[in-house]
């Protein structure tokens, strides 16, 4: 894949303004881009509250484009999707250092926490860091939504929200946990 679609991709992925993308490559190495509207996943508690705060960093990608981005794009020092991808149907990731969004992100947890259909997976708590992570339980033992968030101190949380086909066994290779979790 030659630079410029590379860049192209990459500058799709990170807009949160586009829901999914086709790409298309022709003789004369022009690039048709075609957006659609595609039908917003069905999740358990909604961060929409948060879309307009310039404050979080918000980053969703939806089902077509996860086929696309793959490995690339899909990891950072805290998260790693690789594994799960094929299984993704939506991703949505939020990131603050503000403290008044980290309360109301803290509050969020909390609403989630007292919602029926939400399962508490795992929790964890070292050097200033805790970790939470609910899922939504679909067929059998697979989870249709899992959902972490990740506080640091008063200042600093992130939340992640995958839909999709996941099970227990994919939080691990979901979450870097390493000696600063």
């Amino acid at each position: 894949m030659n630079t410029f679609f590379k860049i192209l991709l990459c500058t799709i992925c990170c807009s949160p303004l586009i829901s999914s993308v086709a790409v298309a490559h022709t003789s004369t190495t022009t690039a048709k881009v075609l957006a659609r509207a595609e039908a917003k996943p069905k999740v358990g508690f909604s961060f929409d509250h948060l879309a307009g705060n310039k404050k979080v960093q918000r980053t969703f990608v939806s089902g077509e484009m996860l086929s696309i981005a793959r490995e690339q794009l899909l990891k950072n020092d805290r998260w790693e999707f690789k594994h799960v991808v094929d299984r993704l149907t939506s991703v949505l990731a939020l990131h603050t250092h503000s403290r008044s969004t980290t309360a109301t992100i803290r509050s969020n947890y909390e609403a989630v926490s007292a919602l029926k259909d939400y399962e508490l997976l795992m929790q964890l708590s070292a050097n200033n860091v805790e970790i939470m992570v609910f899922g939504i339980r679909g067929k059998g033992r697979k989870l249709k939504e899992l959902l972490i968030f990740r506080f640091r101190d008063d200042y600093c949380s992130r939340v992640v929200q995958l839909t999709g086909e996941l099970t227990t066994d994919d939080i691990g290779n979901i979450i870097k946990l390493n000696k600063k979790l």
